[in-house]
């Protein structure tokens, strides 16, 4: 049984070999084919002819194919390679001009800042109180920096806006360490200026300035330690800075008084009041109603008595309120 199915294998290969080989020895049979290709002249010369088996024609026209394939291919690929390229060129001319735009905007900036700076300056000598102003543009660290050869290299290959916008960049930095600087300052100015007495304490006109004046009670002259301030009876006084009452009640020649101890060692003296709405030891604000315009006391009319003191000695009061005037 086995070797029945053998020999039947070995015959059906024997078969396929014969029928391969014929095939081929057909296919070469016909491939060594000639054919004659003929050249007629018009004229009736000489007829040119010649013999050509089919696997040359079959070699030429494959050869031919190939040719064009590969033709056709490359031209599309050079028109391609031709579209991209001119892709690249508008892509290139667009950021030569942003790059132009860059530069002027660059230059702007530069001329901005240097213009700017001795404003800076002015500033932080003002605020820091020190005229050394070269420390200003040395606030910020570079943590970029790098060595003599390697900014060389650099400059050779980097063009020159990029290193005016780094030294942009650290003066901007700098400007914006004096900018708090300076509002450090004025924060600090502006707490001074609430803390001690820079408002009127009531609404009227000044009838008498501080310093050496005529006597109202008669003849000669007198130091008057205040400014009088005249109004109507019953007009609010507020109290000229934020503090703590000290003392409330009859001061002699006064009449009915007000004394507040505000912070840095100033007092403020609100005499003539014809009432008083605060008590001894009531902390106050800026602005607060502390009593009413009156006539008591050494007085000649309705008006507000209003003396500053630093420690205990009495300082013009004007100076503390004139820019409200």
């Amino acid at each position: 049984m086995l070797y029945s199915v053998k020999r039947k294998i070995v015959e059906k290969r024997h078969v396929l070999r014969r029928k391969i080989a014929k095939k081929w020895s057909s296919f070469l049979e016909h491939g060594h084919e000639k054919m004659t290709i003929m050249f007629i002249p018009h004229d009736e010369k000489k007829i040119f002819n010649f013999q050509i088996s089919k696997f040359t024609i079959s070699f030429f026209v494959v050869l031919f194919m190939t040719v064009v394939t590969t033709s056709s291919f490359a031209y599309m690929k050079n028109n391609q390679i031709k579209s991209e390229e001119e892709q690249l060129i508008e892509n290139y001319r667009e950021i030569h001009n942003q790059l132009k735009s860059y530069e002027k905007m660059t230059k702007e900036v530069s001329q901005l800042m240097s213009e700017i700076r001795p404003e800076i300056e002015d500033l932080y000598e003002m605020a820091a109180g020190s005229e050394d102003i070269s420390e200003i543009w040395s606030m910020v660290q570079n943590y970029d920096a790098v060595s003599e050869e390697e900014l060389a290299h650099l400059k050779k290959v980097l063009p020159s806006e990029v290193f005016e916008l780094k030294k942009l960049q650290s003066d901007i930095a700098c400007a914006t360490n004096t900018v708090k600087t300076v509002r450090n300052f004025v924060d600090v100015r502006s707490q001074v200026i609430n803390d001690t007495p820079s408002i009127i304490p009531n609404r009227g006109h000044i009838t008498s300035l501080f310093g050496w004046r005529r006597s109202p009670f008669g003849t000669g002259r007198d130091f008057h330690t205040g400014i009088d301030i005249a109004a109507p009876e019953g007009t609010p006084i507020r109290a000229t800075a934020p503090g703590k009452v000290i003392m409330v009640g009859w001061g002699g020649g006064y009449g009915k008084m007000v004394r507040v101890q505000h912070k840095y060692g100033f007092k403020t003296f609100y005499a003539h009041q014809s009432s008083i709405i605060v008590k001894t030891d009531d902390y106050v604000k800026k602005g607060q109603v502390i009593g009413y315009v009156g006539h008591t006391g050494a007085s000649t009319g309705n008006h507000l008595h209003y003396e500053v003191r630093l420690g205990n000695v009495p300082i013009n009061p004007y100076p503390y309120m004139s820019r409200m005037w």
